[in-house]
């Protein structure tokens, strides 16, 4: 059977038994059959859907895709010559043809997040058949999908792609786009431009499903679909619509205060109206297996360089985002412990990771009021993220390039250890310059450079035709 042909079956719904909240993803364990004969009725599609979204947990985001954007920058670094990603670390990752190996390549990251995709194809594609059981409910299920799909997508084609800016026109090579649930058919891949409208449309199809209104955290909703929505805008360099849609969504969703449990609840499932989180991912521990630990604390330790920023105000409630352990080693301590009340054989990895939350949204508006000539407005916002964290500072002052400078260092300070750094660097061409490193390892990496992203698996390659990155 050839690589790319990914059989989605409802193995992640084995997976839902271990689940921290049974309101959340109560379903009968249905691993022994295929989505069809599993899938009858609007009730069975969205117990499928849960599945989706524990697999999103798993493969999205407590796993390598998690540490992988935040090692290959400046943010973690290993913490000791066993670590995983040791190669990806060192920009030296591997073109491997045959293994689905994560210790010399993404392949097992392509595989899993196309899994994912091919699930939503499927609820897609089949929803419809349930609509008249609850056309809302139905609405709503294939708006989800149509989000996670997207979602998805987002993270592969900045793993795998070069940044939209690369080329002049976006027409470099991007990822495939796959819209169908069919393993027979082949694909092949998009230029990046293309890559990005197909995420553009499927958020536009979403929203027009989903309610404009959050009622939980933990399933996609229309705030929710309009902030990654203003990210992809961002990260394609279509500022206007970046900042319209991050305004409305600031103004929708405000900062959670300190007053009202920021940063530690951020990590917690809590009702919309409690939290600045838009979206958020639900811990699941698999075959007792945490991912978080590869993500930090275990494997991979904060560098000196983000704990210097994080620490810079004494006042800065961030500051306690990383603390130093014995070695010199300053342990990410940013995900409080055993908050999801999931069973868990590491209560680190007991928390809601936050996928899209308000301060980015924030961030988002300040840098593209920038890039639009507003600076009134940049400072704005800059300064609401920095005083909600240190309500002593002062507000920022600085105008031309030392304010986007500013932006680019708060944004790194706000989002550090949730998966962002690289994607963030390669957007602004701006190479890698590490100021600690793990001993032995290369501290810098120019911009443009094909180690930046990783190779396409080899068995897509050879089976698909799929062009190879350069360099690999």
């Amino acid at each position: 059977m050839k690589f790319c042909a990914y059989r989605i079956s409802i193995l992640f719904l084995l997976i839902l038994s271990l689940s921290c909240k049974k309101s959340f993803l109560d379903v009968v364990d249905n691993s022994n059959l295929n989505k069809q004969s599993y899938v009858k009725d609007l009730n069975s599609m969205q117990d499928y859907l849960n599945g989706i979204y524990v697999m999103i947990s798993t493969g999205h985001e407590f796993y390598y895709t998690a540490a992988y954007p935040e090692l290959v920058s400046d943010n973690l670094k290993p913490s000791s010559a066993t670590s995983p990603l040791l190669l990806q670390y060192n920009w030296s990752q591997k073109f491997d043809e045959v293994n689905i190996n994560t210790s010399t390549s993404m392949n097992s990251t392509w595989k899993d997040l196309y899994q994912i995709v091919r699930a939503c194809n499927f609820v897609i594609e089949d929803v419809d058949k349930y609509a008249k059981e609850n056309p809302d409910k139905a609405a709503g299920i294939k708006g989800q999908a149509y989000a996670i799909r997207a979602l998805v997508h987002f993270r592969l084609v900045n793993f795998f792609a070069q940044s939209y800016a690369y080329t002049a026109d976006a027409s470099h090579p991007g990822v495939p786009y796959i819209t169908t649930s069919d393993i027979t058919k082949p694909y092949t891949r998009q230029t990046v431009a293309e890559v990005y409208q197909y995420m553009i449309d499927d958020l536009n199809n979403a929203m027009a499903n989903l309610p404009s209104t959050t009622t939980d955290c933990r399933y996609f909703s229309g705030p929710a679909v309009k902030g990654l929505l203003s990210r992809v805008y961002l990260f394609q360099g279509d500022f206007e619509n970046a900042k319209k849609l991050s305004i409305e969504v600031a103004n929708q969703v405000p900062l959670m205060t300190i007053s009202a449990g920021y940063p530690n609840d951020l990590f917690k499932n809590k009702s919309p109206e409690q939290t600045e989180v838009l979206f958020q991912a639900t811990p699941v521990a698999v075959g007792g297996f945490l991912g978080y630990s590869l993500k930090s604390a275990f494997y991979h330790v904060a560098t000196n360089d983000i704990a210097s920023i994080l620490r810079e105000n004494s006042n800065d409630v961030r500051k306690n985002w990383v603390k130093d352990t014995t070695g010199s080693r300053i342990k990410v301590v940013k995900f409080p412990s055993s908050v999801a009340g999931a069973l868990f054989p590491v209560a680190e990895g007991d928390y809601y990771s936050p996928v899209l939350r308000s301060s980015e949204m924030f961030l988002i508006a300040a840098e593209a009021s920038m890039r639009t000539g507003n600076e009134n407005d940049a400072r704005m916002f800059l300064n609401a993220i920095r005083r909600r964290a240190n309500t002593t500072i002062s507000d920022v002052t600085a105008t031309g390039p030392a304010l986007l400078d500013s932006i680019y260092k708060e944004r790194r300070k706000e989002l550090c250890f949730e998966g962002t750094r690289m994607f963030d660097l390669q957007r602004w061409k701006l190479g890698v310059q590490r100021q600690d490193v793990f001993q032995g390892y290369q501290s810098t990496l120019l911009f443009p450079d094909n180690k930046a992203i990783s190779p396409i698996p080899g068995q897509d390659v050879n089976l698909m035709r799929l062009s190879q990155n350069d360099g690999y």
